[in-house]
Formats: C-alpha cells, sequence, structure tokens
C-alpha cells in the first residue's frame, strides 16, 4: 500500500514532521480494517462536509488500535503524534501552558518572562498531522471534554491565550479506548458523534494471528503458532464470559510464542505471558484453567512442549535435489539430538514418496491466491468427548451402587466424580514426575525382562507337537497327541488398585503430598509395565447428599478417557468411611481377569463416618472386607503414614501392613511391593 492513499501529494514536510511519519517494519501485517479506513479517508478526502477526519478504535487492550493508528500515518503520509488521557487533565493539558523563562547569564539583569507552550494536540491540530488520542474516556472533568469536542469540528478552532488556532485541512484525529475497563467511562455522547468512522477492534482470526506472530517472532512452526493463538482466543471469550477485567490480547500473544521459542517450557509461559497478565486471583485463574481443559487445550499444549523437547527447538532448513538413497540408513548413530526439518523456499525437488499413507498428520490446502488455509479442529470433537466422559461417569456411579447392594453400606448416598486437570495440576505432576523418574525406571528396566519370560502354568491341548504325551487322544486318532504349555501373556497377569484416604487429616504433616507421589510413581510404573490399575480416592459427609464420594482419577475399564494429571486434583475433604471404599474397589478388582489382583490402600487413620461409622463397628466392617474378599482372591496391603498405625495393622494383620515412617519412602516402597507381584 505504499503511496496509494497519500491525502496530500503535493505537500512539502519539513524535516522534523518527515522523522515523525510512522515507518512501517517488515514485519507489519495490513489488516482489513486498515484497508477499509485507507479507502474511506481517500475516497472522501475532497468531498467537503463528507470529508472523514475523526476516527474511532474501540476494543480491548491488544487489539492493535495504536498499531492500526501508526500505519495510518504510514499510509496517509502524515506525521505521527499521540497524547494520553488521565483522569485528573484539565484544559492546560489540551491546550497547553503559560511557563516562565528563566534568563540566559549570570548579569541578565532583565527579570522572568513567560511564554505559552502549544500542547502536542495544538501542533498536530496546527501543522496538519495525524493525532492518536488515547483513553478519553478516563476524563473526569467535562470540560476538557467539551474543548475536544469543539475541536474536532470540520471547520474548528482553538482558543489559546494569545491567537486563535484553526484546524489544519490535513488533521486526522483517531480516538483509541478500550471498553468496560476500570477507570474507564462510556465515551462522551457528543464526542462519540463528531466521529465520522468508527471500527471495532477485536482480536483477529487465528490465522491472521498467526501469521503477524510468524512476521514478529520468526516462528516457522506453523501448530504452535495456530495452537497458541485458539488459547489466547479461548482465555479472551472465557474472561469476558465471566466478568474478569483482565485481557489476553495480541501482546500476550506474541511474547508466549517468543518466550517458547527461547526455550521456556510452553505451560509455564503460558502462565507468566498470558494467564497473570489478565489475573492473579485464584478463583479466576481456576475458572480459565477449567475453560483449557474442557476444550481439549491442555493435550495439545502438552503434545507441542514435548515436540519440542524432542527436537531441542531447532529448525533445520535442507535443500532436496532429488531423491535421497537411503541404503546406509542403518548405520547412522542413534545419540545425535533430533531436529525438526523443513523444506527451504528455493528447493523445488518434491518427495517421491505416497503422502496419502500419512493419516494421521492433517494437511492444509491453498486457496486460490496460494494462501495456506488451515482447518481448525472439529468443534463436534470435543462435543464427542464430552458424551463420552458423562456417559462413563454414569456408568461407574451405577456400577459403584450395585456393588455395595446387600452390605451395611446400601443405603449411604454414593456419589462416583471424575475430576478435570487444569494447567496448574499438570505443572504439579511435572515437578513430582520429574523427581521420580529415575527410581521408577530403574525398576522398569528390572522388571520389564521378568514380564517377557514369565512362566505360564497352563496347557494347550490338542497339538501335533509339544512336551507332554496325552494317550487318552489315541481313541480318536486325529494325530493331535500333544500338549503344551501356553505362551506368556503379552500383558501381565496383575491389576492394581490404590486406594487413597482423602479425609481432612490426610492435610496435615505433608501427608497428602506423599500420597500424590506415591499415586504418581505407581501409575508410571504400571503404565510403562502395561499393568492395569485402578486409583480412587474416597472421602464421607461431604454434605447430606453426599455421604460417600468416591474420585475416580484412572480407570482400566476405559483407559482412552483417563488423565493422569487429575491425580494431582488429591485433597482432604472430610470423613472417611474405610469399608465402603474398599469393597467397591475390591468388587471392581474381581471382574479383571488378571490373576493377581493387588489392592493398595493408603490411610492416615481409623474409619470414622457419620452418622455411627466409627469404633468397633467400622473396625469389624472392614475386617469383614478384607477377609471375603481375601478368600476370592484380593490381596490387601495397607500403606499406614498416620499416628493410628497400630490401629490400621491391626485391621489389616501384620502380613498386609506397610508402616511408612518416612513419608519420602512412600512412592519407591510401593512400585517395589508391586514389582514383586510381578
Amino acid at each position: 500500500m505504499k503511496n496509494q492513499w497519500l491525502l496530500s501529494p503535493a505537500r512539502q514536510l519539513t524535516e522534523e514532521e518527515k522523522s515523525l511519519v510512522w515507518q512501517k517494519p517488515v514485519t507489519h501485517i495490513e489488516s482489513d480494517a486498515e484497508r477499509r479506513i485507507c479507502a474511506e479517508v481517500y475516497r472522501n478526502w475532497t468531498r467537503g462536509e463528507m470529508k472523514i477526519t475523526n476516527i474511532l478504535l474501540e476494543g480491548d487492550a491488544g487489539s492493535g488500535k495504536t498499531q492500526l493508528a501508526k500505519a495510518l500515518s504510514a499510509d496517509f503520509g502524515l506525521p505521527y503524534t499521540k497524547v494520553t488521557c488521565f483522569a485528573d487533565m484539565d484544559k492546560s493539558d489540551v491546550l497547553g501552558s503559560i511557563l516562565p523563562v528563566l534568563p540566559e547569564g549570570e548579569n541578565n539583569t532583565e527579570g522572568v518572562t513567560y511564554k505559552f507552550y502549544p500542547s502536542e494536540i495544538v501542533q498536530a491540530y496546527e501543522n496538519g498531522w495525524l493525532l492518536e488520542i488515547q483513553e478519553p474516556t478516563v476524563i473526569r472533568d467535562a470540560a476538557v471534554l467539551m474543548a475536544l469536542n469543539s475541536a474536532l469540528e470540520l471547520d474548528g478552532s482553538i482558543n489559546l491565550p494569545t491567537r486563535i488556532v484553526h484546524r489544519h485541512p490535513d488533521f486526522i484525529a483517531v480516538i483509541t479506548t478500550n471498553r468496560g475497563y476500570n477507570g474507564c467511562r462510556p465515551l462522551n455522547e457528543a464526542l462519540r458523534d463528531r466521529v465520522q468512522h468508527s471500527e471495532k477492534m477485536d482480536l483477529p482470526s487465528v490465522e491472521v494471528m498467526a501469521k503477524r506472530a510468524a512476521a514478529k517472532t520468526g516462528c516457522t512452526d506453523e501448530g504452535l503458532l495456530l495452537t497458541f493463538a485458539r488459547v489466547i482466543v479461548l482465555l479472551d471469550q472465557t474472561a469476558k464470559a465471566n466478568a474478569i477485567k483482565g485481557v489476553a490480547g495480541m501482546r500476550s500473544y506474541f511474547f508466549w510464542v517468543d518466550a517458547v521459542l527461547q526455550g521456556s517450557e510452553t505451560v509455564d509461559a503460558l502462565y507468566h505471558k498470558v494467564i497473570y497478565k489478565i489475573t492473579t486471583d485464584p478463583d479466576e485463574i481456576v475458572i480459565l484453567e477449567q475453560a483449557l481443559s474442557k476444550h481439549g487445550v491442555l493435550s495439545e499444549l502438552e503434545e507441542i512442549s514435548d515436540r519440542r523437547i524432542k527436537t531441542n527447538g531447532e529448525v533445520m532448513e535442507i535443500h532436496a535435489e532429488g531423491t535421497i538413497e537411503t541404503e546406509f540408513s542403518n548405520t547412522v548413530p542413534n545419540d545425535i539430538p533430533a531436529v525438526a526439518l523443513r523444506k527451504s523456499a528455493d528447493s523445488e525437488s518434491q518427495s517421491n514418496h505416497d503422502a496419502g499413507n500419512a493419516v494421521d498428520t492433517q494437511s492444509s490446502d491453498n486457496g486460490e491466491d496460494g494462501d495456506p488455509i488451515y482447518h481448525e479442529l472439529q468443534q463436534t470433537a470435543n462435543e464427542e468427548l464430552e458424551q463420552q466422559r458423562r456417559e462413563f461417569r454414569k456408568h461407574l456411579n451405577q456400577q459403584a451402587r450395585e456393588m455395595v447392594k446387600g452390605s451395611s453400606h446400601e443405603k449411604v448416598n454414593l456419589i462416583v466424580h471424575r475430576p478435570e486437570a487444569t494447567l496448574a495440576h499438570h505443572r504439579e505432576y511435572h515437578q513430582i514426575a520429574s523427581a521420580l523418574m529415575p527410581v521408577i525406571r530403574e525398576l522398569v528396566r528390572k522388571t520389564v525382562p521378568l514380564l517377557e519370560h514369565e512362566v505360564s502354568t497352563e496347557f494347550a491341548k490338542s497339538r501335533v507337537y509339544g512336551t507332554k504325551f496325552h494317550a487318552e487322544k489315541l481313541a480318536s486318532p486325529d494325530f493331535h497327541y500333544y500338549s503344551q504349555k501356553c505362551p506368556p501373556d503379552e500383558e501381565p497377569s496383575l491389576a492394581v488398585a490404590l486406594r487413597i484416604d482423602e479425609s481432612a487429616s490426610m492435610s496435615a504433616f505433608g501427608r497428602l503430598d506423599a500420597a500424590k507421589q506415591a499415586a504418581v510413581a505407581v501409575y508410571e510404573f504400571c503404565e510403562s509395565c502395561k499393568i492395569p490399575m485402578l486409583i480412587y480416592g474416597d472421602t464421607a459427609d461431604r454434605s447430606s447428599l453426599e455421604r460417600m464420594s468416591l474420585y475416580s482419577y484412572i480407570d482400566y475399564e476405559n483407559p482412552a478417557l483417563n488423565d493422569k494429571y487429575c491425580l494431582m486434583a488429591i485433597q482432604g475433604h472430610s470423613n472417611n468411611r474405610d469399608g465402603m471404599a474398599l469393597r467397591i474397589l475390591a468388587e471392581k478388582l474381581m471382574k479383571a481377569p488378571q490373576k493377581i489382583k493387588l489392592l493398595i490402600s493408603i490411610s492416615d487413620g481409623q474409619p470414622k463416618a457419620m452418622p455411627d461409622y466409627t469404633g468397633e463397628p467400622a473396625i469389624t466392617d472392614m475386617k469383614g472386607v478384607i477377609r471375603e474378599y481375601s478368600r476370592k482372591g484380593v490381596l490387601f496391603l495397607a500403606a499406614a503414614i498416620g499416628q493410628d498405625k497400630d490401629t490400621i495393622c491391626d485391621i489389616y494383620g501384620e502380613e498386609r501392613f506397610l508402616d511408612i515412617t518416612d513419608l519420602r519412602q512412600l512412592p519407591a516402597r510401593l512400585i517395589q511391593v508391586i514389582a514383586k507381584y510381578l
């Protein structure tokens, strides 16, 4: 658009004025609003009373109002200046001030003189510059706004103490204001009426945001740019919908992308560059985190973070000249850090491989002008996932109520929850896992070979070959006379259930932190060894309608709906009805096809729940559950981390009791116990 919209081509600017004309950087990308304003102003410039000289840009912070005002300076070839309004602004700030001038030289006998210094507004008004008036809505004095009103008339003038200044024909006023922020008032009706063109400034589309960020930061990862843009838009919409005063805008977007490019962790940078700029209120942060979790954004951010870790954040540019032979590909060492490859712009050769085989990738088509058209993730996928979650939660509630029928807990109000993870949970999980992974990996390294050579005790009969001869088959001469041991299963014959007491007392003395660490260790170990697992928490008496609350964090019935990060939602609540929780988990284990069924309970005290589940009746109930399901093959283990270890040892028995004096030992001890049963 260079020189296309010059309003006064014959005008000669001074050297000072030339230096004030904004120069578009190479990273500037023209917007639809910029083209629209330029076309409107240029079309009406010589139409007398239809001339457009006052423009209003109204929108959220970071939506590009000031950038657009500067771009108009470059488009129109007018010097750019600005004035930022403030609450106590008075007429002297609009017009200028009479200030004393001190005499020069020590021997000067002349007295103090006074001189009028015009404001930036007057200079722009008189000399025909483009003036940006930022936030006039914060001005408290109505007289100041009236002065602006008269100045913005097409043939207006400003009365100064020394003279009258008439509006220059090239003067353009661009008013930029935010919507509904603290300290802002509705724009004065008289001032708004003098505006000939208005733009509602919102965040641009994610494609435009990605293009601008690529130009600003040099990022070439389109997936990262588009995902980050969707996060910004989602946070902005959530903040507005929940009356959160902060804003997620383009500035936050640019600095978030740049921080990740410089090596910052994706989620950490999101907090410091975006979320904490919107709000630091804990309750409001939870609202934002829940919105990200509900829309499935967290998994996308994790994938980006993992991908950047694996590629060291590097992008290598290659020149493809024809096909590449791969006969020596097996000789490439595997300890070289991986890098992400992209095709150079001047590389014209194309791959001979069939791209149709890459069914897991998402393509981007090109439009008629060659610009890529990005396909955003379909909302229906999130809706289907949410529907699956609701159905599974409903199934778990029905299942749990069925499992306590016929027991003393049959009439206890029961609800099974499926907690959702937030961004804070992601960060906490990674902090815990990073400290535990060395121990977990070592145990996995020792355990996996044992699983691969697991000896089976069952025989497959009616074979024409084998190690054991079956003479009874001679009566039917079909040549299938032998049997042999069945090969080991691909997955171990062990299923694990971890029950965590979430009573209020678990919040004391670091017990809850130890329980979280144990849950992470058990999950990572069982996941690496392909061991089916249940991880549940429980509490009692949260309300009269919820006498028993179960929290299903991990359930092997539907692994696709598991989210390991929700383990960080474990917290202390109220009382504990241990016998009911043990019965439900033991019953679930009974349905597992694995031969060894291990139920581990982490608790800090005796069972106690309203109205009368305490003392000897509660202990008798727990002992009865343990005895009943032990006969059915469930192995119980109690990890006692509280002050009532003797009571817990008495309930479970010494052979099923694990005394954890040092809470730091709990994660390692638990996975060692699990490994022993493989």
